[in-house]
């Protein structure tokens, strides 16, 4: 990896290796799959290779930012500096929308314009390279009752021009399997990774598998998440992953 330019790394060192470190300026990139299967610290480490570079990057979360910053800092590969000088911001997504007066159950299509407004605003005031939207489930309920693809492919227009680089995680198992139909996946989404949980009795196994990753001529494999303090590490998964 020492003739890839970090800049385009993802931040875990097997991914990049498999992905041939090609992550393109402005890319928005999706990871779905039940919660608690290790997008989020696979994400992290995302975040993590930003501030490494001294670039801002900005956490939107449905999680206390206190709880998370406790969790983002008990991985090794994390620099105290990080957050306390600035170079990692966390916002809370029910945060925001207070900020702006937003109600779920009447809200309208000014609620949603003030509410993307805010988003990009954020990010500029920021001059953030990186963002993770994780999970975005508490950004689709507000959407229900308007167009997600419009909004997603609004929201993607405005971070390539400000050349943000995106990634969206999403907790399936919900109503809003939508977000999976593939072609709203293919309309917006550069890069797709599917993560899932296998049952080997006695052994629970994460595991992601990359399903689409533009500009990198990556193979459709299954490899097994490992993490721990030291940070995320992928193994290939030897047996076929059989989806039924």
């Amino acid at each position: 990896m020492d003739e890839v330019n970090r800049d385009s790394c993802f931040g875990v060192e097997q991914l990049d290796n498999i992905t041939l470190g090609r992550l393109l300026p402005g890319t928005m990139g999706l990871f779905y799959g039940p919660a608690g299967c290790g997008k989020s610290s696979m994400l992290y480490h995302f975040l993590f290779q930003g501030a490494s570079l001294t670039n801002d990057v900005c956490l939107i979360s449905n999680e206390p930012p206190g709880r998370l910053s406790s969790h983002i800092s008990s991985f090794k590969t994390h620099q105290p500096n990080w957050l306390k000088d600035g170079y990692i911001s966390i916002f809370n997504i029910q945060d925001l929308m207070g900020l702006i007066g937003l109600d779920l159950e009447s809200s309208g299509p000014d609620d949603v314009d003030l509410f993307f407004s805010l988003l990009v605003q954020i990010i500029k005031h920021l001059d953030a390279k990186r963002l993770v939207i994780d999970p975005v489930n508490p950004i689709l309920d507000l959407l229900e009752k308007w167009n997600k693809l419009f909004f997603m492919q609004k929201l993607k227009g405005k971070l390539m021009e400000m050349g943000v680089s995106t990634f969206i995680a999403l907790d399936t198992g919900s109503s809003l399997e939508e977000m999976k139909v593939p072609t709203m996946q293919h309309q917006i989404f550069d890069i797709i990774v599917g993560f899932r949980k296998e049952r080997e009795p006695p052994v629970i196994m994460n595991t992601l598998t990359i399903e689409r990753w533009k500009g990198s001529p990556h193979a459709r494999n299954t490899y097994v998440i490992d993490i721990s303090k030291e940070g995320v590490f992928l193994v290939p998964r030897i047996k076929p992953l059989e989806v039924k």
